[in-house]
């Protein structure tokens, strides 16, 4: 039984980490530092680069089969096998913390206090094509006529990216093995894509964000507008900030960026 809050999972597979995803680091361990942080890797990594940037923050490292972190492909499969989430029952919830992410202050507890199963910034609907995550269009004639019948107006959520996504461990662990075949048949598609699909299909019993309360959290797509939404507050943290739109959010990262103590 999950007998600590949170835990703060951060994926690495690099030797050398570029400027970027330094600065990222750096935030992650003095934003979160109140937090357990656990870094993911593969058995093969030397780790002597990350753990020069923790010095007194410490390091804790816990490895999978190398397999998982050769391609985007692999890491889809780490987190869509039921064994990773397991790795981290002690945990009701993981953050997890790409280097491409950023977070601008600690909310955790906060979110984790809403007790969502996935929370992750919003994605706009993808088109129906191989690759991309396919509309919910049956479900969502399904829901329009649930919310008919009993005058309710639950929609469908867009959430979200993975690579800042806050978890429940137990509930993601659940729904990847009650839909081994499902996973199989994902195949190599993004894993994210996965929870926002069947998390909407289970819903209520897998508890997805509104696409507002989302942005709250984080925002990937659309930086400027995004930030519009929100009344220019800045969300929880952010994910792919060099890929989506750098020249919004460079500014901000510099005025928000904090040093190690």
């Amino acid at each position: 039984m999950a007998n600590k809050l949170t835990a703060v999972v951060i994926p690495i597979y690099k030797q050398q980490l570029s400027d970027n995803e330094v600065i990222s680091l750096k935030q992650c361990l003095s934003v979160l530092k109140k937090h357990p942080i656990i870094f993911v890797g593969p058995n093969r990594l030397n780790p002597d680069a990350y753990k020069s940037i923790c010095a007194d923050a410490g390091f804790n490292l816990l490895t999978f089969d190398d397999c998982y972190f050769e391609s985007i492909a692999g890491y889809n499969q780490l987190m869509l096998s039921p064994s990773f989430y397991k790795s981290f029952f002690d945990y009701k919830f993981i953050l997890i913390y790409q280097l491409d992410a950023y977070v601008f202050k600690d909310e955790l507890t906060y979110w984790c206090n809403k007790n969502y199963d996935f929370i992750g910034a919003p994605h706009m609907p993808h088109e129906n094509r191989d690759g991309r995550m396919q509309l919910l269009k049956g479900y969502t004639k399904f829901i329009n006529l649930i919310n008919h019948l009993f005058k309710t107006n639950h929609k469908i959520s867009n959430v979200g990216n993975g690579g800042f996504s806050l978890r429940k461990t137990k509930a993601c662990y659940w729904l990847l093995k009650i839909l081994k075949g499902k996973v199989k048949a994902w195949g190599t598609h993004n894993e994210d894509g996965f929870f926002k699909y069947w998390g909407n299909v289970f819903y209520p019993f897998f508890k997805l964000p509104a696409d507002g309360v989302a942005l709250r959290f984080s925002i990937e797509e659309s930086p400027l507008l995004s930030l519009k939404k929100l009344n220019g507050e800045l969300p929880f943290g952010c994910h792919a900030f060099e890929k989506h739109d750098w020249e919004t959010w460079k500014p901000l990262i510099i005025k928000h960026h904090r040093t190690l103590n």
